[in-house]
């Protein structure tokens, strides 16, 4: 059956993760995880297939000369976009592209 529901952008693009990693469709890993929220003591069944990296990531950052105040919000902006570049990367190269 389908349905239209609003939900928050941050919610939905690790759903979208979850799906890419795990090579399924969105619409698989919401009905999972709707069925586990409304399933007392219950959890997702199912686990990732994608090897997971053994290594941190190196980080390439471009940020101000060393002299320079880089603001509380910059510098966790800066985090979360390289957390996400990471993800796609890595997403990508799971996927083969």
């Amino acid at each position: 059956m389908k349905s239209t529901i609003d939900l928050p952008s941050d919610l939905v693009r690790e759903m979208k993760l979850r799906a890419v990693h795990e090579g399924r469709k969105l619409k698989d890993v919401a009905a999972e995880l709707l069925r586990a929220a409304l399933t007392p003591g219950t959890l997702p069944t199912h686990r990732p297939t994608a090897a997971l990296p053994k290594t941190l990531p190196v980080l390439k950052a471009n940020l101000p000369a060393a002299d320079a105040t880089v603001a509380a919000q910059e510098f966790g902006d800066f985090i979360k976009q390289a957390d996400m570049d990471l993800d796609v990367t890595s997403h990508e190269k799971a996927l083969g592209h």
